[in-house]
């Protein structure tokens, strides 16, 4: 049985964190970290990672579970935050889910696998079939899932098409993906709080974070597990990394490093504002008001149903 459910949500450097700390200690919740970073050990100070002793001894969950370089994706953020969301119920707690990665956040209540047709597509899987036979499309798809291709009659070529299609769109097997089509969330009563800052003011607070992460080592932190992790571990590509990276490859000094992750993380808001500008069940409150944001949550989870 799913309960409530806090998501704190805002640009990168709005201080999601802190907002999500308070609400926790204030509703007896738990957090569930939202960032695609943060799931990698070791990756600490460029994903802005709270330190364990700065987290008031709230329990956080999905931080540090990625062990080595293995793909995170929104797939396994679903299934994982669930099971972390369910324990969190039992044992009488709320969840409160912090993070900027809306693709995450929104999985959350739409599920992952969107139910969008592409004509194009379809078109080219027809085109294929004439050039390589029925056949040979079928076989691809018994590769692929051969349980879902068992139950695809012979000349159901329209079933056949629809599956080829949703793995070229997505990447997952037909039976994964339908599986996936409806959040394990489904049902759970959302309370959803994004931090607004103002443009300037946002900006700022971006080019002082990396500032502090400079300061606190992030060059050091990076040429150490490039020494104990391959050059294409996944989070060697998010953002802070990548430049410090090309930085220690000798590509550019560290000057230019820090200014071109205070311009990409600028433009990195940007991109993460007008992805929640799209959501209209999101309330907006001053990042600064912490007070705010708590006394919101209290009043939406007493007045739930």
């Amino acid at each position: 049985m799913n309960g409530p459910l806090v998501q704190i949500l805002g640009p990168t450097g709005s201080g999601k964190s802190r907002v999500a700390l308070a609400v926790a200690r204030a509703v007896g919740g738990e957090v569930i970290s939202a960032d695609s970073v943060q799931v990698y050990r070791g990756f600490d100070i460029g994903s802005d990672k709270l330190a364990p002793a700065d987290r008031g001894g709230v329990p956080h969950h999905l931080i540090d579970i990625v062990p080595d370089c293995a793909q995170f994706n929104a797939s396994r953020f679903l299934e994982l935050a669930h099971e972390s969301a369910r324990g969190i119920w039992s044992r009488g707690g709320v969840p409160v889910v912090c993070g900027g990665t809306g693709l995450y956040l929104s999985v959350m209540i739409r599920g992952i696998f969107p139910e969008a047709k592409d004509p194009q597509g379809r078109e080219e899987l027809r085109r294929e079939a004439a050039r390589r036979g029925w056949e040979a499309l079928r076989a691809d798809l018994e590769r692929i899932d051969p349980a879902y291709a068992a139950k695809i009659a012979v000349n159901d070529r329209l079933r056949l098409l629809r599956a080829l299609e949703i793995h070229r769109n997505c990447g997952l097997a037909p039976s994964e993906a339908f599986r996936l089509s409806r959040s394990p969330f489904a049902g759970c009563r959302f309370v959803r709080v994004g931090l607004q800052v103002q443009r300037p003011e946002l900006y700022r607070a971006i080019d002082a974070r990396v500032e502090r992460m400079l300061a606190r080592g992030l060059v050091e932190e990076v040429r150490s597990l490039l020494a104990s992790r391959p050059p294409g571990c996944p989070p060697f590509r998010a953002l802070g990394y990548k430049e410090i990276v090309s930085h220690l490859r000798g590509e550019i000094g560290l000057e230019e490093a820090r200014a071109l992750i205070q311009r990409h993380s600028r433009q990195f808001a940007k991109r993460q504002l007008t992805w929640f500008r799209r959501e209209p069940d999101i309330h907006w409150l001053p990042a600064g008001d912490v007070a705010a944001g708590v006394a919101h949550v209290r009043q939406c989870l007493s007045s739930a149903p």
